[in-house]
């Protein structure tokens, strides 16, 4: 089997133009990879990138895409919580049917290594019920054929550039409140848990992920760290010197009540040993000055796609 870095591996990253996609397409080229872009969203590149623009509905474009590479890192999905109730059909075809279809074509082309996102099964939700099937999937072509799965079931990654909308994300939402002088909106009693991911970190942690034997399950990536989603918006309001304070709403559809979120990191530490995370604070500060850096018009448009009011307004 190739090892990364070694001259002549080629990757495959579908979803490459997102949020993690891209971060890990900039990990695999500091290890001298050839990045091989899939993405169904065409997007300025460089000439000498290779970019295929496929849907993970179409196999034969993403056999395409897959000849000659020795690793694959599936990254397309649709995203969301309660977004997602009401979209159940398009978030199988994509997150179920697409998977099946990366691992299709992968078998097809001889691909013997391929990474699949997942997420922890906490919640009775749509997305947390794809990514569950996804993973069978996953552990079924592993037993029958010739390919090597491996999977991570990340926690809550954020970082510059993650998205303002149209999937309501902590980090994101709770800058643009700030931003604007709002009080952050917590669902419930905001004492539920997160394990924050610096997606820097993230990105490193899957590709030394597949440098090293394959487990065979699905394993937890985060920083082991448990915060309250109360200490993530604190700490964002004290960042950004926001006296608007908390603003408590209901839970939204699709999660429950002080659900308590945090990596296992028990098998990580063992498959990566020495493995270093970026402090929270200087993670914090990196992404908030990104969200701080963005346009007013991208802020406003995102509380204004939630529903949520300018603090004051005028009347002419």
């Amino acid at each position: 089997m190739l090892t990364l870095g070694e001259r002549g591996v080629k990757a495959a990253v579908v979803g490459a133009n997102g949020f993690l996609g891209s971060a890990i397409v900039r990990e695999l080229r500091k290890d001298g990879v050839d990045v091989v872009l899939v993405d169904r969203h065409a997007s300025s590149r460089s000439a000498d990138e290779a970019f295929f623009s496929a849907d993970v509905s179409n196999v034969d474009a993403l056999k395409q895409a897959f000849a000659g590479v020795d690793v694959i890192y599936h990254l397309a999905a649709v995203l969301g919580t309660s977004e997602l109730e009401t979209g159940v059909r398009p978030a199988i075809e994509t997150n179920i049917l697409g998977t099946l279809n990366v691992l299709e074509a992968a078998v097809a082309c001889g691909v013997q290594r391929i990474f699949v996102a997942s997420k922890p099964s906490v919640w009775l939700n749509t997305y947390t019920i794809t990514k569950h099937c996804s993973e069978q999937l996953c552990r079924q072509f592993a037993n029958y054929n010739p390919v090597n799965v491996y999977i991570f079931r990340y926690l809550n990654i954020y970082g510059p550039k993650q998205k303002l909308q149209p999937v309501r994300k902590i980090l994101p939402i709770f800058a643009a409140q700030a931003l604007r002088g709002l009080p952050l909106q917590i669902y419930g009693d905001g004492l539920q848990t997160v394990d924050m991911l610096f997606v820097d970190d993230a990105a490193r942690m899957t590709v030394d992920f597949t440098k090293v034997d394959p487990v065979g399950q699905a394993i937890d990536c985060g920083t082991g760290v448990e915060m309250t989603v109360l200490e993530v918006a604190e700490a964002v309001n004290t960042y950004y010197g926001n006296r608007a304070g908390i603003e408590h709403i209901p839970m939204r559809k699709g999660e429950t009540p002080r659900t308590r979120l945090v990596a296992d990191t028990t098998e990580l530490d063992r498959l990566l040993p020495g493995r270093k995370l970026t402090d929270w604070s200087v993670a914090l500060a990196t992404s908030l000055d990104w969200y701080a850096a963005q346009p007013a018009a991208a802020i406003d448009a995102a509380l204004a796609f939630y529903g949520i009011k300018p603090r004051y307004s005028v009347a002419w």
